[in-house]
């Protein structure tokens, strides 16, 4: 469908995007993101490399995410969307912090069959850091302090390098 030739100039794709994820945390149980409307739509695709490789690890995802203007705890807060899905963080369609619990009980590492397949090389490699296992830890305790920032940190993603609609 070609969606901006039915609506023009309502709302961007790059809106429509941002709207989505949102609503789909909040759908799923999780916090009520506001999303503010007026982004612009790139004239051209991303380049390659935008989003972190699932293999990094702490280190190099630190320094992507560093990159993007987001801190060591934004990266943490918004791997937390990872509970959502189907990589093994509990259920697909809850967003919740299980993805820290399960985190810090490292299910990968048990000889156990299917829970060598929970999360990806980036996942586990969060847990082994230092940094980011004091905030895994705190958003495995507190789920409001983990729905709080990650709520500001999707806010921080969608609106860094957005370009806007002028008035």
């Amino acid at each position: 469908m070609q969606y901006n030739k039915i609506f023009p100039l309502l709302v961007s794709w790059a809106d429509m995007i941002a709207v989505a994820g949102a609503e789909a945390v909040s759908v799923c149980g999780g916090p009520t993101i506001p999303v503010q409307l007026g982004r612009l739509d790139s004239l051209e695709p991303d380049a390659e490399g935008k989003l972190p490789r699932e293999s990094l690890d702490a280190p190099g995802l630190k320094q992507n995410f560093k990159r993007k203007g987001l801190s060591t705890q934004e990266l943490v807060a918004l791997s937390g969307a990872h509970t959502l899905g189907s990589k093994g963080f509990g259920s697909p369609f809850v967003f919740d912090n299980s993805y820290y619990k399960i985190l810090l009980e490292k299910p990968w590492k048990s000889s156990g069959g299917m829970s060598s397949m929970i999360g990806l090389p980036s996942d586990h490699a969060l847990v082994e850091d230092d940094e980011c296992l004091r905030w895994i830890k705190k958003y495995a305790d507190n789920q409001n302090m983990f729905f709080n920032d990650f709520k500001n940190a999707y806010i921080k993603l969608v609106n860094s390098g957005a370009r806007w609609k002028s008035l």
